[in-house]
């Protein structure tokens, strides 16, 4: 039961993986036409500003141990976004140890709407902010660029012929001061999230990024993380990998609700 809370728990973190810290890469820069990291984060980020919508696909292994007892728990997810105003459809396919679990949502000005199993609920409004800002961070390339370009001079970049890739190694205790401070941002209703970050170590963190040469739009966005948390005098191990591609920019123009999900929706009780 404890793998499983926890397993929810990092789940929940991985949309603030953006978050970064100390590097051992030293800023190596490997390219053919003298761009650097530097100019690829920038030219990055405002290619992004002019990104209406895209598609998110993700794929994300954890290894999660305790003692003799270890939960291998893999993820599947497909989300399509649109930017401005802010709607999402997302769906989320997790198996672990044989037990499979499905869940389905979407945002729009109509609401926050979730379902598993057969039931589908609408979140209050104090919950929406909150799990609205963990989705935009866990889903939006040009969050996760933002975030990490104050240490763009620790990554490695690379290029191939139609990609440039630049990766890092963080160490856990920056990550963690950022990881902290994130949730702290998220104001009060993040009250659970914080009292989750007190119990957990970050060990360390790896991040590839690979943006277009052509568009200058991010690709893929790959993260590795080794964590741990105490929960119970007991510490959880995890080791968590995770793979997001990105596609379809600017090519989805609405996200609507189904009108029998508005007909069947019920509020779910506030738990942030």
């Amino acid at each position: 039961m404890k793998l499983k809370v926890y397993s929810l728990i990092v789940t929940l973190f991985v949309v603030l993986a953006a978050c970064s810290g100390t590097t051992d890469s030293g800023g190596e820069v490997s390219v053919g036409k003298g761009i650097n990291a530097q100019e690829v984060f920038e030219k990055s980020i405002a290619a992004q500003e002019d990104v209406t919508s895209f598609k998110m696909m993700a794929n994300m292994n954890q290894t999660i141990g305790s003692g003799e007892e270890e939960m291998e728990v893999t993820s599947q997810i497909e989300s399509d976004m649109v930017m401005d105003p802010m709607a999402f459809h997302q769906m989320i396919d997790m198996k672990a140890n044989g037990e499979v679990m499905q869940m389905e949502s979407y945002f729009t000005k109509a609401g926050f709407f979730m379902k598993q199993g057969e039931e589908w609920m609408i979140f209050p409004d104090e919950m929406t902010d909150t799990l609205l800002t963990m989705q935009q961070t866990q889903a939006d390339p040009s969050e996760q660029m933002n975030m990490l370009k104050e240490y763009v001079d620790e990554f490695k970049l690379t290029e191939n012929e139609d990609t440039y890739v630049m990766t890092m190694k963080a160490s856990g205790d920056k990550f963690q001061e950022l990881l902290d401070k994130t949730v702290e941002e998220m104001g009060a209703q993040s009250e659970m999230l914080k009292g989750a970050t007190e119990q957990m170590k970050v060990n360390k963190v790896e991040y590839t990024l690979t943006i277009g040469k052509d568009d200058f739009l991010t690709k893929e966005f790959q993260m590795k993380m080794d964590s741990e948390m105490t929960m119970e005098d007991e510490t959880i191990s995890m080791l968590m990998e995770m793979d997001s591609r990105f596609e379809n920019y600017n090519e989805i123009e609405e996200i609507t609700v189904p009108e029998e999900v508005l007909q069947q929706a019920k509020e779910m009780p506030g738990i942030l």
